[in-house]
C-alpha cells in the first residue's frame, strides 16, 4: 500500500524517501519540470487550478496538512500540523482554535504570526476580492459585493429579502421583511423572519444577524435568484445563508487563531489544507492592499510564503522558476536543512509530444501527464521510471443549462435547458470506447460525479452507450436535428484532452448533433467559461476536476451548489436544482460520518438524473521521471511534492 504526501509540508522524510535513500542525499542542484499549462497566478485568492497549485505549494503553506492512505479501496487522511503545531475544537464544533509553529519566518524575513494568519483568512474570505475557491473551501458566501457591503437597509438593490427568493427546508415559501429600528434585531414568526434595524445598516449586517439567529438560521435556506447575474448589478440581488467557514478569525495572541463557526463545518480541516487557505507575508499583503484596496494590487506575480523555495523568476507561458528558501525551518533526519535542490524550474510545453520529447533527451528531469499511447515506448528507455499514482480528478464536459446564451431576454434559446437532451448526449457518448482507445485503459468511466476513493462517493451509474435511447429522448424533448453546438477545451491541460473533445464530437455526429471543436490556451480558456451567465456564450465546456480534500463536499458542492455560479467560482454551467442544494448545504453541516454520506448518495442521484455535465471518466496519473531524480513524490491530488528531493 502506497503512502502518499500531504497538500502541504510533510515533516517525516521517511515517508517517501525509498528504501536505503536516507542519509545518501546531495545537495544542490536544480530540477526542471514540464508540464502542459502556465500557473495562473502565485496569489491564493486568485488561482483555480491544480498545476499552478503544485508550484505555489513550494512557496507558501497552510495552518495543516493531509496524510493520504489508501485503505478498503478509499483513501483517508489524517490531519497533521504545519504553521499550526496543534488545534482543538469546542464541544458543539463551532469553535476551533490553533496554536501556530515558532521561529517560523516568511521569505521577506518577518515572523509568521496570528496577525499574517488573520489577514491572510480574512483577505480569503472578503467578498469584494472573489477568490475562486471562497465558497467551496472557506464555506458559502454570496458572490455578489453589492449584496454584502454596500447600501442602506432601505437599497432594494443592495439586499432583497423576498418570499418568492426565499425556500425553507420543506420547501414552504418565507418572507423576511425589512422595518427601521433603533437596534439590529431579529424576531421569527411562522414562516416569516423580521430584522428591525437601524438606517444605514449595511446588507453584511443584515445577513449576519439573520444567521446568528438560531431561529431563522433554521428556517432560512437561500439561493440564486432567478434573473440575477451573482454580479451585485442588477436587482434583486440573492440573499445568502453564511454556513460553514463564516462568522470571525481572531488572533487572541501571537501564536492563537481562533475560528468562529455560524454553524458546524464537517471538512474543515480538510479544507484547511487547501492551497487556497494559505499564509502569505502580512508586510506583503498589507502594501499591497494600500496600493489596491481592499484585496490588493501584485500578489499574482509575486508572493511571500513561508514555503521551501522562493519566486526568482516567471516569463510567463515558457517558465518559472523557483530558488532555494536560505532560511526555511524544516530539518531533515540528519538535521541538514530543506530543501536539498537550489532551484526548480517549471517549464510550459502544452503538446504531449513534444514534453515527451524533452523528457527522453533529458531537457527536462520529470515530464507530468504522460499519454497513455507513450507508455510503452518509454517503459523501455533505460534512464526514464515511469509513476502511475491514482488521481481523484474527474473528467466531464459542462453544459450551460441556462434558458437562454447568454442569459438575456434577447439571447438565444438554448436547447441543454431541457435535460432530456442532456441525458440524450450522455447516451450517445461511449464513454468505454473513450477510455479503451483514446486513454489506452488508463482511465476510469464515470458512474458518479466523483470517484470511488472519495468520502461519500456513491454509484450513480453509468450512462450506458445508447444511441437508440439518445434518439428517442431528442425527439421527446422536441429538437430539430442536426442540433449544432459549441465544445470550448483546452489544449494540454488534461491527458489526451483534444483527442477526447475529438471523439466526443464524432460520436455526437452519429446522433445528428453538430458539434464545432474551439480549442484554447487554458488560462484563455479558464477566462472565457468564468463568466457571469449574463455574459456567458459558452454551451459545452470540457474540464477536469479533483477532489483534492477526499470528501463528497469540496467535490459536490463547489461545483454543483448554485451560489457557486460564476464569476469567480465554479458551477460553470449555472446548474441549479434546489432539493440538491438543501442536501449539499445538510452535507456541510452534518457531523455523522453515516448521515452524510446518505445526504451526499441522495444528492449525486438527483445530479446524475438532472445530467448537467457528460459524465466521462477518472484520469490515472502518469508521470515520467528521469532516473538520477531521487525522492521526488507524485500527489493523488496532482501535486509534485520536491523539497525533498535530490539530483544523483
Amino acid at each position: 500500500m502506497r503512502r502518499y504526501l500531504s497538500l502541504a509540508l510533510v515533516v517525516a522524510v521517511g515517508l517517501f524517501l525509498g528504501a536505503g535513500e536516507v542519509g545518501g542525499q546531495k545537495i544542490g542542484g536544480k530540477l526542471i519540470i514540464a508540464q502542459g499549462t502556465d500557473a495562473e497566478s502565485v496569489d491564493p485568492i486568485n488561482f483555480s487550478a491544480s498545476p499552478t497549485a503544485s508550484i505555489m505549494e513550494h512557496i507558501i503553506q497552510t495552518l495543516v496538512r493531509l496524510d493520504v492512505e489508501e485503505v478498503g479501496g478509499q483513501l483517508q487522511t489524517t490531519p497533521k500540523g504545519v504553521l499550526a503545531e496543534s488545534w482543538e475544537v469546542s464541544a458543539d464544533g463551532k469553535t476551533w482554535t490553533f496554536k501556530l509553529r515558532r521561529g517560523v519566518k516568511f521569505h521577506d524575513g518577518t515572523d509568521l504570526d496570528a496577525a499574517a494568519v488573520k489577514l491572510s483568512l480574512e483577505r480569503a474570505l472578503h467578498p469584494d476580492c472573489a477568490a475562486p475557491f471562497r465558497g467551496a473551501v472557506l464555506g458559502r458566501l454570496a458572490y455578489s459585493p453589492a449584496s454584502l457591503t454596500t447600501g442602506a437597509v432601505a437599497d432594494k438593490n443592495a439586499i432583497v429579502w423576498r418570499s418568492n427568493l426565499l425556500l425553507g427546508p420543506e420547501g414552504n415559501n418565507v418572507s423576511v421583511a425589512i422595518a427601521s429600528g433603533g437596534s439590529l434585531g431579529v424576531s421569527v414568526s411562522g414562516s416569516a423572519v423580521t430584522v428591525t434595524a437601524p438606517g444605514g445598516t449595511t446588507a453584511a449586517a443584515v445577513i449576519k444577524a439573520v444567521n446568528e439567529n438560531a431561529a431563522a438560521n433554521k428556517l432560512v435556506w437561500a439561493s440564486n435568484a432567478p434573473g440575477s447575474d451573482g454580479s451585485g448589478a442588477v436587482a434583486p440581488v440573492a440573499a445568502t445563508r453564511l454556513s460553514g467557514f463564516a462568522t470571525s478569525v481572531e488572533a487572541p495572541d501571537a501564536a492563537t487563531i481562533r475560528i468562529s463557526l455560524a454553524s458546524p463545518f464537517a471538512p474543515l480541516l480538510q479544507h484547511l489544507a487547501h492551497t487556497a487557505a494559505t499564509i502569505v507575508s502580512a508586510k506583503r499583503v498589507r502594501e499591497a492592499i494600500a496600493a489596491a484596496p481592499p484585496c490588493g494590487k501584485g500578489l499574482q506575480d509575486k508572493v511571500e510564503g513561508t514555503g521551501p523555495f522562493m519566486l526568482k523568476e516567471w516569463k510567463r507561458g515558457e517558465r518559472m522558476i523557483l530558488v532555494k528558501n536560505p532560511n526555511y525551518y524544516e530539518k531533515d533526519s540528519a538535521g541538514r536543512t530543506l530543501p536539498y535542490l537550489d532551484e526548480l524550474e517549471w517549464r510550459v510545453i502544452p503538446d504531449d509530444a513534444a514534453r515527451m520529447i524533452e523528457l527522453e533527451k533529458g531537457a527536462v528531469q520529470i515530464a507530468v501527464r504522460v499519454p497513455p499511447l507513450d507508455v510503452a515506448r518509454l517503459s523501455r528507455d533505460p534512464n526514464i521510471v515511469l509513476d502511475f499514482t491514482t488521481s481523484v480528478r474527474t473528467i466531464y464536459i459542462g453544459m450551460n443549462v441556462r434558458d437562454r446564451i447568454p442569459d438575456k431576454p434577447d439571447g438565444a434559446p438554448n436547447p441543454l435547458a431541457d435535460k432530456r437532451v442532456r441525458q440524450a448526449i450522455n447516451y450517445c457518448v461511449d464513454k468505454e470506447a473513450i477510455v479503451k482507445t483514446i486513454m489506452g485503459g488508463q482511465a476510469r468511466v464515470s458512474d458518479a460525479p466523483i470517484v470511488p476513493q472519495v468520502f461519500g462517493y456513491s454509484q450513480v451509474g453509468p450512462y450506458p452507450f445508447d444511441p437508440a435511447r439518445a434518439a428517442a429522448l431528442l425527439r421527446e424533448a422536441g429538437v430539430s436535428l442536426p442540433l449544432k453546438l459549441k465544445l470550448h477545451h483546452p489544449r494540454g491541460r488534461y491527458v489526451r484532452d483534444v483527442q477526447v473533445a475529438q471523439a466526443v464530437q464524432a460520436m455526437l455526429g452519429t446522433c445528428r448533433i453538430e458539434v464545432e471543436l474551439i480549442p484554447m490556451e487554458f488560462v484563455s480558456f479558464l477566462a472565457l467559461i468564468n463568466k457571469a451567465p449574463s455574459e456567458a456564450e459558452h454551451q459545452l465546456y470540457l474540464l477536469g476536476w479533483g477532489t483534492i480534500t477526499l470528501d463528497a463536499d469540496y467535490g459536490l458542492y463547489s461545483l454543483f451548489h448554485s451560489s457557486q455560479w460564476p464569476p469567480g467560482p465554479f458551477n460553470r454551467g449555472y446548474y441549479k436544482n434546489e432539493t440538491a442544494d438543501r442536501l449539499l448545504q445538510q452535507g456541510r453541516e452534518e457531523p455523522n460520518p453515516d448521515q452524510r454520506k446518505r445526504i451526499y448518495a441522495q444528492a449525486q442521484q438527483i445530479i446524475w438524473d438532472d445530467a448537467p455535465w457528460i459524465f466521462l471518466h477518472s484520469e490515472s496519473q502518469i508521470t515520467g521521471i528521469r532516473k538520477n531524480v531521487k525522492g521526488a513524490d507524485v500527489h493523488v491530488t496532482e501535486r509534485l511534492i520536491l523539497w525533498k528531493t535530490w539530483l544523483d
